[in-house]
This record gives C-alpha cells, structure tokens and sequence, in this order.
C-alpha cells in the first residue's frame, strides 16, 4: 500500500479521513476519543462488521509474506537493537491474520543469558491500525515471555517514533535507556523519519514480567 500523497509505502492511516499515510506525510496531533468511530472500509466484514485480526505463531509458509512486510515498513529483514543485527526471518513471530491475510507482526527472540524476550520488529498495515491489533501481538510476545519464565520484555525504538513510543508506553512498557546516536551511525547517515524528525538515536524500553 503506498502513501494517499505520494508514491512511498504507507506505514499509517490518518483515522479521520482513512488516509495511508507515509513517515513524510504523517503527523502526531493531540486528540480525544472518536465520538462516532469511522473504521476503513477494507477492515469491514460481511453485514458490515468489523473484522477483527487473529494471533497466530508464523510458520515457515509464512517466511515469503513476512520478508514483503518487513521490507514495506523498514526496506529489509535485518534489524539493529541492543548493540547487534537481528534476522527478522531466522526469529520466531507471531502474526495478525484478518481474512486469512497477514496484517500485522511481531517477531521476537527469547535471550535468555540475558533474561528477556526482545521485540524485533513491531508493524501493523496502517488500514488495520487502531483496531487491537498490535495491543494483541503485545499480548502474545508478553505471554510468551512469561511462558519461558523470562524476567522482562524488551523493545526499542528511534527517536522519531512518537507513535511507537506511546503505544510501548500504553502497555506498561518504561524508558531504560538512550543510545545517543546508535542508528544515525548505523546507517552511516541522517534519515527523515516521522513527520521530517531526523532519525539519530536508539530509544530502549523495557517491560518486567510479573510471577502471576
């Protein structure tokens, strides 16, 4: 899916119009909650009802699928967090599926020399933003991390991401770290990011793991 504005990939819906929006067209505003919620028609099933998506683990049929999203929102599979690169497709995942169609990942990687399961990647096709979705592959990756007695989930971020960093921090996750200038020197230049930010710096978040 590409930008409503121009030809880029489209990482977000604008919820008011339905538009799909680019990192250069996208913008962060202060808003309240929808007095009449307007989903995208593409998010509506039979009768009109929204359809809502399902979490599942990948599959190695999956491999081909996840390879076009990871290459839609990030231009390729490998990812750099935490002071190393991270294959999206040698990692575990879990998928969100509406309509048999993939609209959503989350692939991870349980560490535990380092007690944590680390979110690799985190996307969701911006016409099926706003509707759960990623909130549920949170769920998963946080039961998972659970499940394997881990004692923390951990994520990060670029400093533009205004979107993603308020929804890590919706979900209880909290600021541990900054590494001033990790992906700037990453990709050996500065990149426009959300709505034109400058791309410079690796956001580190992290989410403990309760017994219960």
């Amino acid at each position: 899916m590409n930008c409503s504005y121009c030809p880029r990939p489209a990482q977000y819906r604008d919820r008011a119009s339905g538009a799909a929006l680019c990192l250069e067209h996208a913008r962060l505003e202060v808003t309240g909650p929808a007095l009449t919620p307007r989903p995208s028609p593409r998010v509506l099933g039979e009768g009109g009802q929204r359809v809502r998506a399902e979490i599942r683990p990948a599959t190695t049929a999956d491999r081909e699928r996840i390879a076009a999203l990871a290459h839609h929102f990030w231009g390729e599979t490998l990812v750099y967090c935490f002071d190393r690169e991270y294959e999206v497709l040698d990692s575990p995942a879990f998928l969100a599926c509406a309509r048999d169609e993939i609209v959503g990942l989350l692939a991870y990687l349980p560490e535990p020399a380092e007690n944590c399961l680390t979110i690799i990647m985190l996307n969701v096709l911006p016409a099926f933003q706003g509707q759960g979705a990623g909130r549920a592959l949170l769920d998963a990756a946080i039961a998972e991390a659970r499940r394997l007695d881990l004692g923390y989930v951990r994520v990060s971020t670029s400093n533009d991401d205004l979107p993603a960093l308020y929804v890590y921090q919706r979900a209880g996750f909290h600021l541990t770290g900054l590494a001033t200038g990790a992906i700037l020197a990453h990709h050996g230049g500065v990149e426009a990011g959300f709505a034109g930010i400058p791309v410079r710096d690796e956001v580190r978040l992290a989410l403990p793991i309760s017994s219960q």
